[in-house]
C-alpha cells in the first residue's frame, strides 16, 4: 500500500481540529499500522492487566466490565479472531478472580457462574461483530483495488505499489523498472467478436503477464487495453530481456487463440530513484506511445542514469 504522506500539508485537516491533536492522531495511526501481531498481542494483554488491576484496586462497588471490552476489541482488530476469543476468556476469568478476592460476602457459586457467563457472552459477541466488520472492510478494500475482468491490481493499487517501490529504491539504492504495455488493435476484437471476446483477450494477457513475472513484481491493468509492470531490483539489460520474453509469450498466447493482437511496450529503468511518481510513470507512458506511433508491435527501452543524460535503446519488430 501507499505510505502515508510525510508532511501534514499532504493531508486534509478537519476544520476546528487543533494542529497538535491532528499530528498526534496521525502518528498513532502510523504506529498502529507498523505494529506486528506479537506487539499488538502484548499491548492487548498489557491493557487487560491494567483493567484487572484497576478492578481490584477499586473493589466490588465499581464495575469494570465494560473496560475489558477495550483490550478485547484491540486484540480482535489488530491481531486475529482467535486472539480476541482467548482474551475474552482471560478477561472473564480475571474479572471472576477479582470478584472472589474483593467480595466481603462470598457470592453463591450459581451467581458467580451466571456473572462469568454473561460477561463472556458479551465479550464474545463483541469479538464476533468486530471480526465480521473487519472481514467485510478488507473484502471491500480488496475489491476497490482489483480489476474485475483480469483479477489483477487496478490503477489505484498500481499507483500505491509504485509509491512503495519508489521509496524502497531510495532506501536500497537498487534499480527499478516501470513498464507500460498496450494491446494493439484491441478495439477491432471488440468490434468484430464482441466485448465478451475482448474480456477473454484481456484475461489471457493478464494470466500470461502474471505467470511470466516474479511474485515481488507488480502487475496491473491500468484501464482499457493497457497494463503496467513494476519490476523490482531490475536493471536495464535484465528488464529488456524480461520484456522481450514477455512480449514473445504474449504473442504466442494471442496466436494460440487466433487473435490478431500485438503489443506496444515502453519501459523505463531508473538507476537512481525518480524524483516523483509522475516522473517515473511519464517516462514509461511516453515510451509506450512512441512505440505505438512507430507502427505498433514494438518496444522502447530507456535507462535513466543518475546524471541528467538519458541513454535510449530502441527495439522494433521486423515485419
Amino acid at each position: 500500500m501507499a505510505t502515508p504522506p510525510d508532511t501534514e500539508s499532504d493531508m486534509v485537516r478537519a476544520p476546528g481540529v487543533p494542529r497538535r491533536s491532528f499530528t498526534l492522531g496521525r502518528d498513532i495511526g502510523r504506529w498502529l499500522q507498523r505494529l506486528s501481531s506479537t506487539g499488538a498481542t502484548l499491548v492487548a494483554v498489557g491493557l487487560m492487566l491494567c483493567v484487572a488491576f484497576g478492578d481490584q484496586v477499586t473493589g466490588p462497588d465499581v464495575s469494570f466490565t465494560l473496560l475489558y471490552l477495550g483490550p478485547i476489541g484491540f486484540a480482535t482488530w489488530f491481531v486475529s479472531l482467535p486472539a480476541g476469543i482467548i482474551l475474552s476468556v482471560a478477561s472473564a476469568l480475571a474479572s471472576l478472580a477479582v470478584d472472589i478476592a474483593t467480595q466481603t460476602i462470598p457470592l453463591a457459586h450459581a451467581v458467580m457462574i451466571w456473572n462469568v457467563g454473561v460477561q463472556l457472552g458479551v465479550f464474545l459477541a463483541l469479538v464476533a461483530l468486530l471480526a465480521e466488520l473487519k472481514r467485510r472492510l478488507e473484502a471491500e478494500q480488496q475489491l476497490a483495488r482489483t480489476d474485475p475482468v483480469t483479477g489483477l491490481s487496478n490503477r489505484r493499487a498500481f499507483l500505491e505499489m509504485a509509491v512503495v517501490e519508489m521509496e524502497r529504491a531510495r532506501r536500497t539504492g537498487r534499480p527499478l523498472t516501470v513498464a507500460y504495455l498496450d494491446a494493439d488493435d484491441f478495439k477491432a476484437v471488440n468490434d468484430e467478436y464482441g466485448h465478451a471476446q475482448g474480456d477473454s483477450v484481456l484475461f489471457s494477457a493478464a494470466a500470461t503477464l502474471r505467470g511470466e513475472t516474479r511474485a515481488v513484481d507488480g502487475v496491473a491493468r491500468l484501464g482499457g487495453d493497457e497494463f503496467g509492470l513494476l519490476l523490482v531490483d531490475t536493471d536495464g539489460p535484465t528488464a529488456k530481456a524480461l520484456l522481450q520474453r514477455l512480449r514473445t509469450a504474449l504473442l504466442e498466447t494471442m496466436a494460440l487463440h487466433g487473435w490478431r493482437i500485438t503489443f506496444s511496450i515502453g519501459a523505463a529503468t531508473f538507476a537512481a530513484p525518480p524524483r516523483s511518481l509522475d516522473e517515473m510513470l511519464s517516462h514509461a507512458d511516453q515510451l509506450m506511445y512512441d512505440a505505438k506511433r512507430s507502427g505498433k508491435d514494438a518496444a522502447r527501452f530507456e535507462v535513466v542514469e543518475r546524471r541528467p543524460v538519458l541513454v535510449r535503446e530502441t527495439r522494433t519488430s521486423s515485419r
